[in-house]
């Protein structure tokens, strides 16, 4: 009952998470009872692939969570790194598996060994008809949109659900291949496609988690995206009553957030509530163009030229 009442009190969107996550739990064992019953290797990159999707929608699932939470004394930013933090430590176990995947697969090309075809073909059918439920649960808000980078919250909610549906497209696209690999072995008798095919699965995963662990990693370490810092720095410098920006700095701590802060010059003989109405509209023309936390410190014209202050900073005047 307690389970039930639970599910009850989650959102939509987090509902259909879980749902599609337990669903997936059941594919995976059932993927890797049967891969290592009917010695299919396909089968058992197949069932990993899902259980690091499954971890990747219990991420999803936490970020929605999380996502509503305010802000504590000890947690001032709230648990917006743990998407990244949890996408690369997913993204990494990933990679290992796939290379002792690949070195399995190659051990077999050497040195075949037999594939039930039958158990591997029908295992493999029962995870894509999953796999493809599981993007239809996930694939109503998964449509694409028009939208440019005036992204409010729910927009980046339904980019996360967004990328859980490509998630379950992709497994669903892996399993046909090892439902066809099975047919294979099964007409011709080629043994060997299951090795092929858990090659070509390796290395399309690998790919795909070395991108996942240079973007998390460039999100933990607090890189920059030269162009968006570019951009933001340039509608700063268009209003006409900034003459210079300095120690500007953007990260972003999530997939849905960008922090961007700047010290920004002004003259000095402004008004406390023109030098507001200035961050005011500031403020609304970068949060239009997608920083989601924002924070700019009026300073005096005194500080023009302090390249001092300024060294090691982005350094932007009017002349």
């Amino acid at each position: 009952m307690k389970f039930f009442s639970l599910f009850k009190n989650l959102s939509h969107d987090q509902r259909r998470v879980a749902l599609v996550i337990l669903l997936n739990i059941i594919i995976v064992i059932i993927e890797s009872t049967v891969g290592v019953i009917s010695g299919s290797l396909a089968l058992l990159s197949d069932a990993w692939h899902n259980l690091s999707d499954v971890l990747a929608l219990v991420v999803t699932a936490i970020a929605l969570g999380l996502g509503t939470r305010a802000a504590t004394s000890t947690m001032t930013y709230g648990y917006v790194r743990s998407e990244m933090m949890a996408t690369f430590i997913n993204a990494g176990f990933l990679s290992l598996l796939m290379i002792w995947v690949a070195v399995e697969a190659v051990d077999r090309l050497i040195h075949p060994m037999p594939v039930d075809g039958w158990l591997t073909m029908v295992t493999a059918g029962i995870a894509l008809v999953v796999n493809t439920a599981s993007a239809v649960i996930l694939g109503g808000h998964a449509h694409t949109h028009d939208h440019d980078e005036n992204d409010d919250a729910h927009h980046h909610h339904d980019l996360n659900v967004r990328a859980a549906f490509w998630h379950m497209a992709s497994d669903a696209i892996l399993s046909l291949a090892v439902v066809l690999g099975g047919a294979t072995m099964i007409v011709w008798g080629i043994p060997w496609i299951d090795s092929v095919l858990s090659l070509v699965f390796a290395a399309v995963i690998l790919v795909a988690s070395a991108k996942l662990i240079s973007q998390s990693f460039a999100s933990l370490m607090d890189r920059t995206d030269p162009k968006k810092l570019a951009k933001f720095s340039n509608i700063i410098m268009k209003n006409s009553q900034v003459l210079q920006i300095h120690d500007v700095h953007l990260i972003r701590p999530s997939s849905r957030e960008h922090y961007f802060s700047a010290h920004i010059v002004l003259e000095e003989t402004l008004a406390l509530a023109e030098v507001e109405h200035i961050i005011e509209e500031l403020r609304h023309d970068l949060s239009h163009a997608g920083a989601t936390h924002i924070l700019l410190q009026p300073e005096t014209s005194k500080y023009a030229n302090n390249n001092k202050q300024c060294d090691g900073h982005i350094h932007h005047h009017k002349h």
